[in-house]
């Protein structure tokens, strides 16, 4: 795919911003254009369990994606009352983490009405994810003179034996 910048972080967030946006754009040639991939992942087993995964060399079959997953957990233990909100969400030493469950706070009713949490998951997180993407590009854009095209959806991990696949939700250009 050649040349690429990384502005995400935890659960696929854009924790880069506006002017990690910025700094990107300020690479691209003047003939040059942009494509951007935003969107969450989620871990499905090689029997169909959603929000784990098979890692190679790893016995545990694990959390994916763990920030997701906690942050849904912290949600889940506001809504039904056995967890308080944390005044301290934002310490700076886990802010990516913190940040993830502020962001999904306005899912709550949503992920608690919904058939299979697992499944809705990464759902909720894209279509956070997909208000600040579209904002940060909005804001940062200039620098981009040819075009550019956003292409925004559901990573889905599988085990080290299968292909992973990606699952397009947003494709503008």
């Amino acid at each position: 795919y050649g040349n690429n910048f990384n502005l995400g972080g935890l659960s696929g967030f854009p924790f880069a911003g506006n002017t990690g946006f910025g700094a990107m754009s300020a690479h691209v040639p003047d003939d040059g254009f942009c494509l951007t991939i935003h969107g969450p992942h989620v871990g499905i087993t090689q029997d169909g369990v959603v929000g784990k995964v098979e890692r190679s060399g790893i016995a545990l079959v694990d959390n994916c994606c763990g920030s997701a997953i906690a942050a849904s957990n912290y949600l889940k233990g506001i809504t039904d009352g056995s967890a308080n909100i944390n005044p301290g969400i934002q310490l700076f030493s886990d802010f990516q983490q913190g940040a993830v469950q502020e962001l999904i706070l306005p899912h709550g009713k949503r992920l608690n009405d919904a058939d299979d949490r697992m499944k809705e998951l990464p759902y909720a997180l894209y279509d956070s994810q997909d208000v600040l993407v579209r904002d940060v590009i909005e804001s940062g854009k200039g620098g981009i003179k040819q075009g550019l095209a956003l292409l925004g959806g559901i990573q889905i991990n599988t085990g080290p034996d299968t292909d992973d696949y990606f699952h397009p939700l947003r494709f503008d250009y």
